[in-house]
């Protein structure tokens, strides 16, 4: 039988040091909005060329590139209701496309920023199944453990926590989901596990010094 998932209000969502985290992580990744705009855009760049040159692709992908690239435009000029308007087009009319898959990440964090955890669900699980593009990967599997920790899930949110680190292309992020890993289960009562964890981030010679700290801090909070 299913537990009822656990009631979070939002003072206690802004207090939660894993919420803090992950708003940091984002922070990070937002920091970089306009690198992943431009890899994102390029690959409709290179969709929209592959298109044109081979003749196994039909009129259909070129067209959902195409649409793809006006509603990566518009979510880049903050137009949120327009670029929802066109995420949600290319998801209906090219189903089943990589722009179609590429458009629901994209749709999925809209609706986690706003709070609509279900319909984030939804679109980020699908994608992370999909997983056209790694870079996005990694965002997708925080935003879902975020939602898991949230209704109470830990486990699960370890596991979206397992693909973010396997599919993470940036050192940094890699690492702060590491520590959001060894975090959550230290609580759950996994010491030896937490304790490898910290220790293996402790000695890589690129750590940042608030990686370090962040480290440090969880290491001087684990038994023995």
């Amino acid at each position: 039988m299913l537990k009822p998932k656990k009631t979070i209000t939002k003072k206690e969502i802004q207090r939660d040091p894993f919420l803090e985290s992950i708003n940091k992580t984002q922070a990070h990744l937002q920091e970089k909005r306009s690198y992943y705009m431009k890899i994102a855009l390029g690959l409709i760049v290179m969709l929209i060329g592959y298109n044109i040159i081979s003749e196994k692709k039909s009129q259909s992908n070129f067209d959902a590139s195409a649409a793809l690239g006006q509603a990566m435009v518009a979510l880049d000029r903050g137009d949120l209701e327009n670029a929802q308007f066109q995420l949600e087009t290319v998801i209906s009319e090219f189903n089943g496309s990589e722009s179609a898959e590429i458009s629901g990440y994209h749709l999925g964090k809209m609706k986690y920023e706003s709070g609509d955890n279900n319909e984030a669900e939804i679109y980020l699980s699908q994608f992370l199944l999909d997983q056209p593009v790694d870079v996005m990967v990694s965002s997708a599997a925080l935003m879902l453990a975020d939602i898991s920790l949230q209704g109470g899930n830990t486990q699960e949110a370890i596991s979206f926590l397992d693909i973010g680190i396997k599919k993470s292309k940036d050192s940094h992020t890699r690492r702060i989901i590491k520590l959001e890993k060894a975090k959550l289960i230290l609580s759950d009562g996994d010491i030896e596990g937490a304790r490898t964890i910290t220790d293996g981030i402790l000695s890589d010679k690129d750590i940042t010094v608030i990686e370090k700290q962040v480290a440090e801090e969880l290491l001087g909070r684990i038994p023995g």
